[in-house]
């Protein structure tokens, strides 16, 4: 099972990322785009793992969830790593309460990392994923980068399963983890 933890968007932003996403195909960016069901923050990448770790991350997730209370985050402008001069990933930024999201993804990692997972080791840097290996010649994205897809309440955490099925990658919620409202 290829497995990793994110934030799941509320419908109406996805709904916005889909129209950005018609924006940049329109102003002429091509690549492999996300599909509307799969746009999510990403917290922790675990890879392939067997079917019976699913209950020890249930658990992580669930004592994590406990010690954080809702908090805001927003979408807005655009990106790419490891830059738009040379794209592989085409994002959207993640603002707002980041101390409280560095904090909740520091918090999984460390857990993670304790109970003998092999982790990614690179800086946290919270995106939205829109297209993998974009290709567009010279635009402006300035005329897209300024926009605001809309800010929203993060109140759980999920752990989802990403698996090939018909020539499409689909993630599928194994379980999910609501934070405290009266936590922190």
């Amino acid at each position: 099972m290829r497995i990793f933890v994110g934030i799941d968007l509320p419908a109406q932003i996805k709904q916005d990322l889909v129209r950005l996403q018609s924006e940049l195909r329109l102003l002429g960016v091509n690549g492999g785009w996300k599909s509307l069901d799969n746009l999510h923050i990403t917290l922790e990448f675990l890879g392939e793992l067997d079917p019976d770790k699913i209950v020890v991350l249930a658990e992580t997730l669930k004592q994590v969830a406990s010690n954080y209370k809702p908090f805001a985050l927003t979408i807005s402008g655009l990106g790419a790593f490891p830059s738009l001069k040379r794209p592989h990933t085409l994002w959207t930024a993640v603002s707002g309460d980041l101390i409280e999201l560095n904090q909740l993804r520091n918090e999984l990692h460390h857990e993670f990392k304790s109970k003998g997972f092999e982790l990614d080791e690179r800086e946290f840097k919270p995106h939205v994923t829109l297209a993998s290996r974009p290709k567009f010649d010279s635009i402006d994205f300035s005329i897209v980068g300024a926009k605001i897809s809309g800010e929203f309440m993060v109140s759980e955490i999920v752990l989802f399963e990403s698996r090939g099925i018909g020539g499409k990658i689909i993630y599928t919620d194994l379980h999910r983890a609501g934070f405290e409202t009266a936590g922190k």
